[in-house]
């Protein structure tokens, strides 16, 4: 008998598990540099092998790597069906240090609670995330505290930039470019730009953040506009984009008293839509719900962009279980398959809530999610000429964590395949075909 106590005692220390089951906090003692977080994120992969992984989604301009942490139950696996996909980033200029250290904190806090606290437990059996502590660790390693004004500084030089001096958050494609092809988007960009496209259109995520400093607020979409700098501009999901804002500012420590905390900043209930706040063209944010199913907020998380290592601990802990709350609502939601009559998962069939002007798309598997804000929905499915009817149903909150699960069949003719013609002519071709017709 004391052998086995003695056995269970040796594994429950190799997977981080105390029998106490008391949930462990972090402590953060200051920055770490590109080799230390790479470092860390490895160590924490050899601690937490089953449940964590790195991969590296591309590199900067220097050859580093856009390193990303996979946290998920089972994660050496194939993702289980209809499991959501949810991504944290950080550090998209490199002199906002903050977001960088609290997605470190993040991680470590998630991985060393897994088995202790039966909330993170469940986060992590039941949500894919991944975590990109830094987008632009070029623009990091060329910042530091010594720099003039490190607090709001923008200018070239404090690192805000990539190291081809490009504002990454200017770079993005934007609606003016929806008719291009993914090869085409991705043309003149930044390589840490083509990463983050390839990584999103490759992806069926539906929820991110993206972690900046120099003000606490909640940002949402749109940040690009029309209209004149000052105005609204809201996405058809403008009342869901707002929800999650004042979710996560409600969350945070300080962020919902909306002023006093930055400056002159006077942010209502600390969340603001992105062009009423200023007008950004090029935006990571807009990016995802143009091209993507995903929805993604910028997240201000200090007034100082690069604050002292002792203000860290405090930051870290003003925006844990904002951070939580906010992962978790992809939990919620509706999801579900898009099938054939005959059973099977169609991919890329266009999912419609009725009254919101943007459609998600079927993964390859045939799934689909979408986060909602609470009232009542009508949804159906499409391609190719068949639908599936329209299918009602009622979020009651935006923090459930009991998703509505409801399957779309298709129902119709499938289009005949055209075997004796390619997809697309080319134009002289074309010409040829049109003689030949007109000659018949």
């Amino acid at each position: 008998m004391n052998c086995l106590i003695i056995l269970i005692c040796i594994l429950k220390s190799a997977f981080g598990v105390e029998s106490d089951g008391k949930t462990v906090g972090v402590e953060i003692s200051g920055y770490h540099n590109y080799t230390a977080l790479v470092q860390e994120l490895d160590t924490l992969v050899s601690s937490y092998p089953h449940i964590s992984r790195r991969y590296n989604v591309g590199t900067s301009v220097r050859g580093r790597d856009l390193a990303v942490l996979q946290i998920a139950g089972g994660v050496a696996r194939e993702r289980p069906k209809l499991r959501p996909m949810v991504k944290l980033i950080a550090n998209m200029h490199g002199n906002e240090a903050v977001g960088r250290e609290v997605l470190l904190a993040f991680s470590r806090y998630l991985v060393e609670n897994y088995e202790r606290n039966s909330r993170i437990s469940s986060l992590i059996d039941n949500i894919d995330l991944h975590i990109l502590p830094s987008l632009n660790p070029d623009g990091f390693e060329n910042s530091n505290l010594s720099i003039p004004d490190v607090c709001d500084a923008h200018h070239l030089g404090s690192g805000r930039h990539n190291a081809n001096g490009v504002d990454l958050n200017r770079a993005f494609p934007t609606w003016n470019h929806e008719n291009l092809s993914r090869n085409q988007l991705k043309e003149n960009r930044e390589p840490e730009v083509i990463s983050m496209i390839n990584w999103i259109l490759e992806n069926p995520f539906l929820l991110s953040a993206n972690l900046h400093d120099g003000a606490v607020v909640a940002n949402y979409p749109w940040d690009d506009s029309k209209g004149e700098e000052g105005e609204e501009s809201k996405t058809g999901d403008d009342a869901t984009f707002r929800a999650l804002a004042q979710l996560y500012a409600n969350s945070h420590a300080t962020m919902h008293q909306g002023a006093g905390l930055c400056h002159d900043d006077n942010f209502p209930g600390g969340i603001t839509n992105g062009a009423k706040w200023y007008i950004v063209e090029g935006g990571m944010q807009d990016f995802n719900y143009i091209f993507s199913n995903c929805m993604e907020l910028t997240l201000e998380l200090s007034c100082c962009k690069y604050p002292s290592p002792q203000d860290l601990q405090n930051l870290w802990e003003e925006n844990r279980e904002a951070l939580l709350k906010y992962v978790e609502v992809g939990l919620g939601g509706v999801r579900g398959m898009v099938r054939d009559q005959s059973g099977q998962g169609v991919a890329a069939a266009l999912v419609t809530v009725e009254g919101i002007d943007k459609s998600m798309t079927s993964s390859s598997r045939g799934e689909y999610w979408r986060i909602l804000a609470p009232g009542l929905y009508r949804i159906m499915a499409e391609k190719d000429g068949r639908i599936s009817g329209w299918s009602d149903f009622e979020i009651k909150s935006l923090t459930s964590r009991d998703p509505v699960v409801l399957d779309l069949v298709l129902v119709g003719a499938e289009p005949s395949p055209r075997s004796w013609a390619p997809e697309f002519l080319p134009s002289s071709l074309c010409v040829v075909f049109a003689i030949v017709l007109a000659n018949l």
